[in-house]
């Protein structure tokens, strides 16, 4: 059983934290697996609890840390597999808050993941202690906010490439890429070298991500539209255009990648008020 509990972050972080998640895991009998998919958001992770092993397509393995940063991913390359009772709270920050609040580029990053102090510094072990002694989410919250708000108050101005991403970001996908150039002043080609130096890959595929999270949530959030429709909202040319993003970006078809991906992009299943209950 998986209980998943999701919370917006205050005004003043709205900028930077898309939404606050909390997971409660208990596995009996078999172990729990879940697919990763492509994302553009980057995931601060903690874990109180069992922890998770990461199965890699590549046939290596490892435990997930306590403290877990995981950046933009552009294509699903492990699976999760929980065993025991995983306790876990969950940071899900926008494509571009780790250079506004932690002056990390998001390249530097970009699909990979590894242990949170190795990234953002030893301040991170400091909240994991402080989060591990609260007891319920809205607790929880309140510490990850104390922690976060300092870092808003001198958070830096995005670059003029980072803009562009926002915009890309915001609009769903639905943007082209020669008019992001033109905005940017530069050259096609210039404009792509400066966005996969800034972001990790290119500006082609962080629009094709984001409209592919985009199809993700709008089914998980409305499950009585048909993917045809949801094909149509987005801009696909048909919604085997759509199949085949899937498949390159999550590994899987659209039905398939439902029953395989579990609490990932926490806010399309749990609202505030309503935790949402997964059984195994």
């Amino acid at each position: 059983m998986i209980k998943i509990q999701t919370a917006r972050p205050r005004a003043e972080l709205e900028e930077f934290v898309r939404v606050f998640a909390q997971r409660d895991v208990v596995c009996v009998g078999e172990k729990l697996r879940q697919r990763d998919i492509a994302q553009l958001e980057h995931i601060l992770s903690f874990d109180f609890g069992d922890l998770a092993t990461i199965h890699y397509t590549n046939g290596q393995s490892k435990l997930v840390p306590r403290i877990h940063v995981v950046g933009s991913q552009t294509t699903a390359t492990s699976n999760a597999q929980f065993f025991g009772h995983h306790d876990g709270f969950g940071i899900f920050l926008k494509p571009l808050a780790c250079w506004q609040l932690f002056r990390i580029p998001p390249a530097e990053f970009a699909n990979e993941n590894g242990h949170g102090s190795d990234l953002v510094g030893n301040g991170i072990d400091t909240l994991w202690l402080r989060l591990a002694e609260r007891n319920t989410f809205q607790e929880r919250i309140q510490v990850a906010e104390d922690y976060l708000l300092p870092f808003a108050r001198n958070a830096l101005k995005k670059t003029l490439i980072l803009e562009t991403a926002q915009h890309t970001y915001r609009r769903r996908g639905a943007v082209g890429i020669q008019d992001l150039a033109h905005y940017s002043s530069l050259s096609l080609r210039q404009y792509e070298r400066r966005f996969v130096t800034e972001v990790g890959f290119t500006p082609k595929l962080f629009a094709r991500i984001t409209r592919f999270q985009t199809a993700v949530d709008i089914k998980r959030m409305h499950p009585q539209r048909s993917w045809m429709s949801v094909a149509h909202q987005l801009g696909y040319f048909d919604q085997m255009h759509m199949v085949h993003d899937f498949h390159s970006l999550a590994g899987s078809g659209p039905t398939e990648l439902f029953r395989q991906t579990g609490d990932y992009r926490p806010w399309s299943l749990a609202s505030p008020s309503k935790p949402y209950l997964l059984s195994e």
